[in-house]
């Protein structure tokens, strides 16, 4: 019983961090916390990657874990590909996911740039008009 609450969890908790990483930029009052998850998931990708793989997923680990527990392991080899599949029922490959996943990281830190120091820069030059 635990394991299926925890798949539930996890499951809505990474696709709930996903966005974050994504969209978190745009509103002020979740631009902290999208530079804290952001940095998190680069830490993981990264810096835990360094050790694990590159990529590597502190979450996706766990959640595979509960996935074997139950039965269930997943067949595909990222977590991208597995959210598609079990939100929509799409198989997508690997390159893709890479792909949108390279993308929406990209997306996610050029956001965070333009919000802090770029922005800025528009707003005081509409003052001296």
């Amino acid at each position: 019983m635990m394991n299926v609450f925890l798949d539930y969890f996890f499951l809505w908790f990474h696709t709930l961090l996903i966005f974050v990483n994504l969209l978190g930029w745009i509103h002020p009052k979740t631009r902290k916390l999208h530079f804290i998850v952001l940095s998190l998931t680069l830490f993981s990708w990264m810096g835990m990657g360094y050790f694990y793989g590159w990529g590597y997923c502190l979450l996706t680990d766990w959640h595979w874990d509960v996935l074997t527990e139950l039965g269930n392991r997943p067949t595909e080899s990222v977590y991208l590909q597995y959210l598609v599949n079990r939100w929509f029922g799409w198989e997508i490959s690997r390159s893709l996911s890479d792909l949108l996943t390279i993308a929406g990281l990209i997306i996610g830190i050029i956001g965070a740039i333009t919000m802090r120091w770029i922005a800025p820069l528009w707003t005081s030059s509409k003052e001296g008009f």
